[in-house]
């Protein structure tokens, strides 16, 4: 019964996987790539960023069922080791071309009469978003910003995916989370526009010296993040009529698909998984909301939201800003026109 048990926690965290991953055989495959437990090593292995994925871990062994122990292991595991980081901190700030901005906020304004309700997403509480469906502009994003990306991560990168217009609405928030790893490894979000009655609206991000800092954006302002390494959110509920911008996502060029991420994801989660191994703790108690996270405990619904590194645009037209506010000269190209 317990094996069977097992088996359907797995298949139903492995959706759209064909057929389902029996737990003996993931464990073999756990121990022929010599994982053990408790990790021994970090990516990056920084004392700062051990520490928030040993805390991480703590809390997740005190989840109380075991399949949100398995789905927390699962995204942790994928953020503290597996995914590489390719940047020294993990995000940094830069600036649209006026041009492009342009554009976009004209689209907004111009499908505002003509939303629709984007399909609920268990990341995103409150009322549900609109989403205005502009592919010629989301295209665009696409294209015209890739080497913005690649420049600011140092490699050539294939574009995935630019998704949007999504609008937040009132008292809506974005739990904390990490993306999937196999295709959202250079990411960016571009705001683009809020309505006139909107507070700001911070985002909050984990660089990997364990630091959380919390980023508001202007309109046309790029945030360049690694998002399937670095938590992500906005755990703080939004105050205004609607908050928009547009998310883009590339992976490496070279040699990234020729691994499958995301077994490779479930093959490090450690098999103390199915132990419930509640104990006492002075850390906050967390949650599974899906594949994301909260702290219910917590002013909104995530303690480090009351130690952060505050800063905020707008970025600066020629420059990157890392999270130590030191600007870079940026000057979007191909980096494949340098090889």
């Amino acid at each position: 019964m317990r094996f069977l048990l097992l088996c359907s926690i797995i298949a139903s965290v492995l959706t759209g996987c064909v057929g389902q991953l029996v737990e003996e055989e993931r464990v073999l495959e756990y121990h022929k790539r010599n994982y053990t437990w408790p990790l021994q090593k970090y990516v990056p292995d920084t004392p700062g960023w051990r520490q928030l994925m040993e805390e991480r871990f703590e809390q997740i062994a005190r989840l109380k069922t075991s399949g949100a122990r398995y789905e927390a292991y699962y995204q942790t595991v994928r953020s503290s080791l597996l995914a590489p980081n390719f940047t020294e901190h993990g995000f940094g700030l830069a600036r649209c071309p006026e041009g492009l901005l342009q554009a976009l906020r004209q689209g907004i304004y111009d499908g505002l009469p003509n939303v629709r309700l984007e399909e609920k997403q268990d990341v995103i509480t409150g009322p549900v978003p609109w989403m205005i469906d502009r592919p010629d502009l989301t295209e665009r994003v696409l294209r015209e910003l890739h080497p913005y990306a690649e420049e600011w991560v140092g490699m050539e990168l294939t574009a995935h995916q630019a998704y949007g217009f999504r609008l937040y609405r009132n008292e809506s928030n974005l739990y904390m989370h990490v993306d999937r790893m196999q295709t959202h490894i250079v990411s960016f979000i571009l705001h683009i526009a809020s309505s006139d009655d909107a507070e700001p609206w911070p985002i909050f991000i984990e660089d990997f010296n364990g630091r959380t800092h919390e980023v508001i954006l202007t309109p046309g302002d790029i945030l360049f993040y690694e998002s399937s390494k670095c938590f992500h959110g906005r755990p703080r509920k939004f105050h205004g009529t609607w908050y928009t911008s547009v998310f883009v996502h590339y992976y490496p060029k070279h040699g990234w698909t020729e691994v499958d991420h995301r077994m490779e994801g479930h093959y490090a989660v450690p098999p103390i998984w199915v132990e419930d191994n509640y104990t006492p703790s002075d850390l906050p108690v967390l949650e599974m909301m899906g594949t994301s996270m909260r702290e219910p405990y917590c002013p909104d619904e995530w303690c480090r939201v009351k130690d952060t590194v505050k800063w905020s645009g707008p970025g600066v037209e020629g420059y990157w800003i890392d999270p130590t506010q030191k600007k870079h000269v940026f000057n979007p190209r191909r980096v494949s026109d340098e090889l």
